[in-house]
């Protein structure tokens, strides 16, 4: 495959417009290391690496701001801000080989989604290339940006298809002083969802609220299920927690970190086992989490107190039932990860059914008319439809 590296954001916008003009269809990727998340990547006449867009453009630690070039390595912008005692508060799986941009284009989060939010809660601009040559500047260097709409958020998730992403702006937050987690484990769900929703109705604030079957938590017996819940703060924060938990294991240090490593990666480390195996990612209701929680059978994470659980099956057939549960139970489910051959042939996305007479995919598909009217660009990877 050969492979085109704009050195430039000006570089690689021209490129876009020459292969547009040229009806060339076009792949553009980081690191490519989603490659088997989302729909199938097609072949197409050129293919674009932002790999070279990997400069610091600006970064004010007292503003809590950086701005950083899309193909950036994503463990490389937090190295430079935890020299600073700071963090953009991601953690995403494939972090190792992800770029910003990629994580960005995935929409990719990990356990600290409870306590920080997503992607679009952290970026406040960003630069894009289009079809026709542009460079289109949203949002801007501020925490506080009232503009109006921001056009960089329709890119977040949408795996490239619509433009793509040159440099990125974000808010940065300050290391928390110190963290420490605090672990439940149960032979029964029911004692671990009481004690998550005594948690989630305290005064607590925890960073990380995640809910761990058997194969996936340290320490969980079999059938058995673990709560892991991070705090951070200063020492009489961390001395509140383990008042108020004190019938939890408590995580510090090195152990702490390679924990939630081990929950942040628990993805491509299975998929490295299991070269057939599908992820599922369920979105439902906190309510109803406890719900899909009974009907498992196969390892799971549940970011609990955001209701998006991820769920890991050896091959489609074992997950085709959980499928068709949120189908019944009127959930959003996405195939996040599976081999190419089942990607190209079948449902990826189970959005919710909403409002009568509303429908997701019609209005994605009329943004993407918007941006990529001849559908050049990463067709097909927004989960096989857009």
């Amino acid at each position: 495959m050969t492979v085109s590296e704009p050195s430039s954001a000006e570089d690689l916008a021209a490129v876009l417009r020459e292969s547009a003009a040229s009806s060339h269809m076009i792949n553009v990727f980081g690191n490519n290391s989603k490659r088997l998340m989302a729909g199938p990547i097609i072949p197409s006449d050129i293919n674009i690496s932002t790999a070279a867009l990997s400069s610091v453009l600006d970064y004010e630690r007292n503003d809590l701001t950086v701005s950083v070039g899309a193909g950036l390595p994503f463990t490389e912008l937090q190295g430079l801000l935890r020299r600073n005692g700071q963090m953009v508060a991601l953690d995403p799986p494939f972090a190792e080989e992800a770029t910003v941009g990629g994580v960005l284009a995935a929409n990719c989060s990990g356990p600290m989604r409870r306590g920080y939010g997503t992607a679009r809660d952290l970026v406040i601009g960003m630069t894009f290339a289009t079809l026709d040559g542009k460079l289109i500047k949203t949002g801007g260097m501020v925490v506080k940006n009232v503009a109006g709409l921001d056009m960089g958020k329709l890119l977040i998730g949408s795996f490239g298809t619509l433009a793509v992403i040159t440099s990125v702006n974000f808010r940065v937050h300050s290391l928390p002083e110190a963290t420490e987690t605090f672990v439940f484990h149960a032979p029964r769900l029911e004692e671990i969802l009481g004690r998550r929703k005594e948690i989630l109705q305290s005064y607590l604030k925890p960073m990380a609220v995640d809910v761990l079957s058997e194969f996936v938590g340290v320490g969980v017996e079999a059938g058995g299920w673990a709560l892991a819940v991070r705090a951070g703060g200063t020492r009489a924060v961390l001395n509140r927690y383990a008042r108020e938990l004190r019938q939890a294991a408590v995580l510090k240090g090195t152990e702490e970190t390679a924990f939630w490593k081990q929950m942040s990666e628990f993805t491509p480390n299975f998929l490295n086992r299991n070269p057939s195996g599908v992820v599922l990612r369920i979105g439902t209701i906190l309510e109803d989490i406890g719900v899909l929680l009974k009907k498992l059978s196969s390892p799971c994470i549940s970011r609990s107190a955001s209701g998006v659980t991820y769920v890991y099956f050896n091959s489609w057939e074992m997950a085709t039932p959980i499928w068709n549960l949120a189908k019944e139970r009127n959930w959003s489910a996405v195939v996040e990860f599976a081999p190419d051959e089942f990607r190209s042939a079948h449902e990826l996305w189970l959005p919710p059914r909403s409002l009568p007479g509303a429908n997701s995919f019609t209005m994605m598909e009329r943004v993407k008319q918007m941006f990529d009217p001849d559908k050049l660009l990463n067709r097909c990877r927004l989960y096989g439809r857009i």
